[in-house]
């Protein structure tokens, strides 16, 4: 829903706006701040995206609705207080989760594990960080609209230092794959990491900001772990600006923080933008292609499991069989990763260039990286050079029938190598996002959160 609703609020942002706000109503949302997964399972758990959502669609909107936001932001403060007392066993800022929405991506449910184990998420725990800092934007917009919110912009940076220091502690970074795995612990304490190279290890990435000088002049004056944070990656501001990691002039630059070290980020992009791995003709793929030939197997303590690259349907049972992450694209999380690519190009501009697709030996900016995923993933609907639309696969009537041709379905998934739309053709609102990139694409008037946060962004009411 939170997806849908960015889409939604391109046509209708007053409907989009109602129904974000509908799962955190009293009667959705639980007294202990959990909010409903589906109507099958109130009692799963989701990738917490509502607060993300409710930034875009407040800036697609025009960024002038501080009710609106001052009000989600009420419910989401108790969502994120039940994320961290719930999902987070041992306090470790290293989440579980579970199933986060994502059926058979792991070898394993990671929802429902062997007595006595704990599945740690690289996901989870990208997906808070993430959470903490949307929280902290938030409350920043409200504090410049007359709210006083300073102390939760701290307090929020400081549960992002904590969720940044867990994931470069606690093990989930893998050094010799270059990749950031999920690791379970045993009954006794130790760890096996499930070494399988798909989103679960992209979603880190996802999760960053680029923080202005006067926040974090403020962080140091404080001197809490969000500051010490700054400090200890490159010894303060001065080293910063030495060292290139700020931007700007004086008394106005910009840090980049991220829960992803750079040298790691680079080394993630390597795999991400090879076409063996992640990166097929029409968007990123959810697991690695490199999985074909090289399946993972999980033999522990009777725990005998396999994953694989499938493309199209999954070919094992789990969750009825009828959803398949281990290999096809899907939209939301396409969506995160281009538009963190975005992010990604206006903080590094053209000074960074990397190689795209890996091994093609193109130095190519974050910004046209970005922008082509961008193009293909919208190139799933529209009509090649052959005349077919590669999301309508072999299905002739589709592909040629005057009544039937131009009427696009919004398929849950497709294909990883030749696009066809798979799953539900018509229940998931998320690939309808593909407008918001289509919009965006087209120099939509649609303020930046630099802008919100900074109130310069000036939109004449249509």
């Amino acid at each position: 829903m939170a997806f849908h609703c960015i889409a939604l609020a391109h046509v209708d942002p007053a409907f989009a706006k109602y129904q974000l706000t509908l799962l955190c109503r009293e009667w959705f949302q639980h007294p202990n701040g959990a909010m409903p997964a589906y109507e099958w399972a109130f009692d799963d758990v989701n990738p917490p995206v509502q607060a993300l959502a409710a930034l875009e669609v407040f800036a697609i909107d025009g960024g002038r609705d501080i009710d609106f936001l001052g009000r989600i932001f009420d419910k989401l403060l108790v969502n994120f207080t039940w994320w961290v007392n719930r999902q987070d066993a041992d306090g470790s800022n290293v989440f579980e989760g579970g199933f986060l929405g994502l059926d058979n991506i792991g070898p394993i449910d990671r929802s429902h594990l062997p007595p006595g184990y704990t599945l740690e998420q690289s996901d989870a725990t990208g997906w808070m960080a993430s959470y903490a800092l949307s929280m902290a934007a938030i409350a920043g917009i409200l504090n410049r609209h007359g709210r006083p919110t300073t102390d939760l912009v701290v307090k929020f940076l400081e549960h992002f230092a904590l969720i940044s220091d867990a994931i470069r502690e606690k093990g989930l970074w893998d050094d010799e794959d270059g990749f950031y795995y999920d690791q379970l612990r045993r009954p006794d304490g130790t760890v096996v990491p499930v070494r399988v190279r798909s989103m679960v290890g992209i979603l880190p990435l996802t999760a960053f900001a680029v923080i202005d000088e006067p926040v974090l002049q403020r962080a140091q004056t404080l001197g809490k772990r969000f500051a010490r944070m700054i400090d200890e990656r490159n010894l303060g501001l001065d080293r910063h600006a030495a060292e290139g990691h700020l931007v700007g002039e004086p008394g106005n630059r910009r840090l980049l923080l991220g829960v992803v070290e750079v040298e790691h980020l680079l080394r993630i992009f390597t795999r991400l933008f090879d076409e063996e791995a992640f990166l097929s003709p029409y968007g990123l793929r959810a697991v690695s292609r490199w999985h074909l030939e090289h399946p993972y197997h999980l033999d522990l303590d009777g725990i005998d499991a396999t994953i694989d690259y499938e493309p199209a349907e999954s070919t094992t049972g789990m969750f009825g069989g009828n959803s398949n992450w281990r290999g096809p694209i899907w939209f939301p999380v396409n969506y995160l990763i281009v538009s963190a690519l975005l992010r990604y190009a206006r903080y590094f501009g053209d000074d960074v260039k990397l190689e795209y697709p890996t091994g093609s030996g193109q130095q190519q900016t974050l910004a046209v990286i970005g922008d082509d995923i961008r193009r293909r993933l919208i190139s799933l609907f529209l009509v090649g050079e052959d005349g077919r639309r590669p999301c309508f696969g072999r299905v002739e009537k589709m592909q040629t029938d005057p009544a039937w041709k131009d009427n696009i379905l919004f398929s849950e998934y497709f294909h990883g190598d030749n696009g066809t739309g798979l799953g539900a053709s018509h229940q998931t609102g998320w690939t309808g996002i593909v407008a918001d990139m289509i919009r965006r694409g087209g120099g939509a008037d649609i303020p930046s959160l630099a802008e919100l946060m900074a109130g310069t962004h000036a939109r004449a009411d249509s």
